[in-house]
Formats: structure tokens, C-alpha cells, sequence
């Protein structure tokens, strides 16, 4: 699956999502809150492999209203939102990261220090290669998988 971020103004941005042999999805979105939770999603599903969580869901062909609608994609994605949402915090310096890995631990036991560490360099490299992006063009990642074998 390919994913293109295209950066629109300070405030916009554009996601498409193409996937082979099934309908593009996209939107516009407000930058601010969401592409940081978009990337964090990216690199802590990848880091974690979870195939069902959003970015897998998309790439299985769900479309945005079913993630928002359909109970049963909503579990898997709800299961990444559990990893997503404090790593966010860790990233901005506002949850300890021996603190995150104490509340996920038990439920997750992939959820160790090298983990987080894992996670963290990849969002530097997202956040980076996206503050590199001029405006009017994108930034373009894969999800492995489905239809594409990289990541």
C-alpha cells in the first residue's frame, strides 16, 4: 500500500491511500493534531507488526467511514489506539517512557524499552523527511504487505 502525505499549507495536508486492485481512499486534514497521530500510528505498527491495526485495516481495504463505523475493525484499531496514544506523550515529553512501558507491558508484553526506542527513531525520520517536504508535494510511504512488500 502506498500512503502520500501531500503538504498543502502549514495548517493542511492531503492523505491518499492506493492500494492495488481496490478504490484509492483519501482526505484533507488538519495538520496540527493529526499527522503527528497518523505517523506515530505508522511507525508503532510497523514496529509492533501489527497487520490489523489502522494503517493494516486500510491496507486490507476497509475505507475511512468503515474504520469509524464497522465494530469489527474497530477492535484491532482500538488495540493500536492503546499504543498510540501515549507514545504520542512520550514523544512530546509528557509521559516517562519507563512509565509507558509499565502500563502496556502486561497487556503487551512486545512493549519493552528497546521498543519504544525502536519507535521513537522512526518517528524522527517521519517527522523529519515531513518538516523536509515542501509545500505542494508529498511525502510518500509503504505499508508492507497486501500489495507491496516494503517498508
Amino acid at each position: 500500500m502506498q500512503i502520500r502525505l501531500e503538504r498543502l499549507s502549514n495548517d493542511r495536508h492531503r492523505l491518499i491511500v492506493r492500494r492495488a486492485g481496490l478504490p484509492d481512499v483519501e482526505r484533507e486534514l488538519e495538520t496540527r493534531s493529526v499527522l503527528l497521530h497518523d505517523l506515530v500510528h505508522f511507525a508503532v505498527e510497523l514496529e509492533a507488526g501489527l497487520s490489523d491495526g489502522f494503517w493494516g485495516t486500510l491496507a486490507a481495504g476497509a475505507s475511512f467511514d468503515e474504520l469509524q463505523h464497522d465494530a469489527s475493525s474497530q477492535a484491532s484499531v482500538m488495540r493500536a489506539e492503546r499504543l498510540v496514544a501515549p507514545m504520542q506523550s512520550v514523544w512530546n515529553g509528557r509521559l516517562p517512557a519507563a512509565r509507558y512501558v509499565e502500563m502496556l507491558r502486561g497487556e503487551m508484553p512486545f512493549v519493552t524499552a528497546d521498543f519504544v526506542d525502536r519507535v521513537l527513531a522512526r518517528i524522527r525520520r517521519l517527522w523529519g523527511h515531513w518538516q523536509g517536504t515542501p509545500f505542494h508535494e508529498a511525502m510518500e510511504l509503504v505499508w508492507p504487505g497486501h500489495d507491496s512488500g516494503a517498508g
